[in-house]
């Protein structure tokens, strides 16, 4: 009679990560390597076929003024977003980590635009910010804060901020989320140590709580940096497409308008893998920072 062998550990582990390892190579390494080869083509929309361009496509992206100014978008938009995403976020969830009347409350409300649809978002936004009937000029004419209406997505100086705004009050909560729940981890023993040594509050927050969460917050910028940078929806929908005289165009945005409005997939496909380039860059200094902060935690 014949004895059924069980799996070995690695033989399960390959079978278990084979089905992820697929989905990544249909969905990511072949798409990736299909823009990496037409960034050094022309490529015929309606036929598809390709004609060598060298690296024409990429001298592009340099030469054009308005590519140049995409990446500079993207660049304040990314920034601007990681700093008050992580600065509010830290903020909100050492409040709610008090023991404060109606916390459970204010942690459900706070969850709330993580969870709203970007098209519902920028819907609301869209009618909040109208500089006729706008709720927001209506606020701030009461307080005094202004003296005419603000043109909040007409005017290409408000356009950017206004849009980092929005994306802040949507997608604060994900950093709320993390660093609460590394709050709620670090052992009520280590404050107690502080206080012994005589050390207040400050002391408290610099010598446990932000070298506890610094990997947390890191990890999270992470995350978040990658999806900002390639955050398409939330430019697009308030901005209407791209705002008043491309205003709001980020790179995710010009490289829609490169590939189906301009025709010119090769240099898309050099914007976005020259993107991706960057971002990998990005991720090494994350990574690099994230090990250096679980050491000083260690």
């Amino acid at each position: 009679m014949r004895t059924r062998r069980s799996l070995s550990d690695r033989t399960l582990a390959h079978l278990l990560v084979a089905p992820a390892l697929v989905l990544i190579g249909v969905f990511a390494v072949y798409p990736f390597g299909v823009a990496v080869l037409n960034s050094f083509n022309y490529v015929d929309i309606n036929t598809g076929a390709l004609t060598p361009v060298g690296m024409d496509n990429y001298v592009a992206l340099v030469t054009d003024p308005q590519i140049r100014a995409a990446f500079g978008r993207s660049v304040y938009w990314t920034v601007a977003n990681m700093v008050l995403q992580v600065g509010i976020g830290v903020l909100i969830a050492m409040l709610l980590n008090l023991n404060l009347r109606g916390q459970r409350i204010a942690r459900v409300l706070v969850l709330v635009p993580y969870m709203v649809p970007a098209i519902v978002a920028a819907l609301v936004f869209r009618f909040m910010f109208n500089d006729v009937t706008g709720v927001v000029n209506y606020a701030l004419r009461s307080l005094g804060l202004i003296d005419e209406p603000l043109n909040w997505l007409s005017d290409p100086q408000l356009m950017m901020p206004t849009l980092v705004l929005v994306n802040v009050w949507k997608y604060t909560p994900f950093f709320v989320i993390i660093v609460l729940a590394k709050l709620q981890t670090i052992p009520r023993d280590l404050y107690e140590a502080v206080a012994i040594d005589g050390g207040g509050w400050r002391h408290r927050f610099t010598a446990v709580t932000l070298p506890s969460i610094i990997p947390v917050v890191i990890a999270g910028m992470m995350l978040r940096t990658i999806w900002t940078a390639y955050d398409f929806d939330v430019p697009f929908l308030l901005s209407n497409g791209g705002g008043p005289s491309g205003s709001a165009i980020t790179v995710p945005l010009a490289i829609r308008s490169l590939a189906f409005e301009q025709q010119q997939v090769g240099v898309a496909s050099a914007l976005a893998v020259c993107t991706a380039i960057l971002l990998t860059g990005a991720l090494y200094f994350y990574l690099r920072g994230y090990k250096r902060s679980e050491r000083s935690e260690g």
